[in-house]
């Protein structure tokens, strides 16, 4: 079978090996799709603070289930399936209360560990999911980032009846904020530089967006509120300049959720932090219960990812992916990569 591997910064050989083998706990699923996220591009740039070359990314993927080992029984061969892509170990303080998206040893497929970029991906049945009946298998592969955006508003202050502002609107942002929405949010505006985003926003039903290169943040908060203040920011960018503005807006005493990836260490107003009593709350990956939410919005079309999946490429062409994204920043939103060509 085909393995693609980033072996150094902007480099993607495709070798070949061995089909897997399922364990006893184990499913293999022959992947359809693998998308391209924020921490993908940036660990292929070699900017990523927690990846390392040489690596097979792919953490999104959907795919179906051929063979299951002798001790599964939650899924069968034939089915379409996605899953969680966080190996932990179960024991340490945060699994143990629940929290197993941060243990003290977490390895994350396609990050830590070899992910689902290949013809053939085994791993463990306890994290597999399966797809609802009638999703199209290119909206599954995006089940995963749309967990982030769904855990990321549960992070913070309840939303339900809140002004909300989501800073970003790629991918985590866009979905971040329909997280919000769908949570009961009373307003939403999200923010960015680039007015295709935000248009693709709009197509998302965020409704309310402003392009703060056209207009301060702090006047795109007044006339989206109607003059009234945000209770809580998203900040979905990743860089200094965005978290520092959340921390100059915010309402003092509330919450500002950290959900970019931050390829430099930003300079941060912590003076400000202090003086205002703000939460700064970072928000890393789901757990369970936000994939199962996840799963339910989109099934009911309450989260729609269609409008954000912008080119889909072969596996051949991986390394062309990123250069396409590369070259159409404004424009790349979700890329997929078709795998079984099915």
């Amino acid at each position: 079978m085909r393995i693609a591997t980033l072996t150094n910064p902007e480099e993607i050989v495709i070798t070949e090996t061995e089909k897997p083998v399922a364990k006893d706990n184990e499913v293999v699923i022959k992947v359809d799709y693998i998308g391209i996220c924020g921490s993908d591009i940036h660990a292929y740039y070699g900017k990523h603070p927690f990846i390392n070359c040489p690596i097979t990314l792919g953490h999104e993927f959907t795919g179906k289930v051929v063979e299951t080992g002798q001790k599964v029984r939650n899924v069968l061969p034939g089915e379409m399936v996605t899953a969680m892509p966080q190996i932990f170990c179960g024991e340490c303080e945060p699994c143990e209360s629940g929290r197993y998206n941060i243990c003290n040893t977490l390895k994350v497929i396609g990050c830590q560990t070899p992910g689902a970029a290949c013809d053939y991906f085994a791993f463990d049945s306890s994290l597999v999911k399966k797809i609802p009946e009638g999703m199209p298998n290119d909206i599954a592969a995006t089940i995963e980032p749309a967990a982030v955006g769904v855990h990321a508003v549960h992070r913070g202050t309840d939303v339900q009846g809140k002004n909300v502002v989501v800073m970003g609107a790629g991918t985590i942002g866009n979905l971040t904020a329909q997280a919000a929405l769908a949570n009961g949010a009373r307003q939403v505006l999200i923010t960015d530089l680039s007015d295709y985003r935000l248009r693709k926003a709009v197509e998302c039903g965020i409704l309310k967006t402003a392009n703060t290169g056209k207009i301060s943040m702090e006047k795109a908060i007044d006339e989206a509120f109607q003059g009234e203040l945000a209770d809580i920011f998203f900040e979905c960018v990743g860089i200094g300049t965005t978290v520092n503005q959340a921390i100059e807006l915010s309402k003092k005493g509330h919450d500002i959720v950290i959900v970019g990836v931050y390829g430099m260490r930003p300079e941060v107003n912590m003076s400000l932090v202090q003086d205002k009593e703000l939460r700064l709350i970072g928000s890393l990956m789901y757990v369970e219960k936000d994939y199962d939410e996840t799963i339910d919005l989109m099934s009911r079309g309450i989260i729609n990812t269609k409008p954000l999946i912008s080119k889909t490429f072969e596996l051949a062409d991986y390394a062309k992916a990123f250069r396409y994204i590369e070259e159409h920043k404004d424009s790349s939103l979700k890329i997929l990569i078709q795998v079984s060509g099915d």
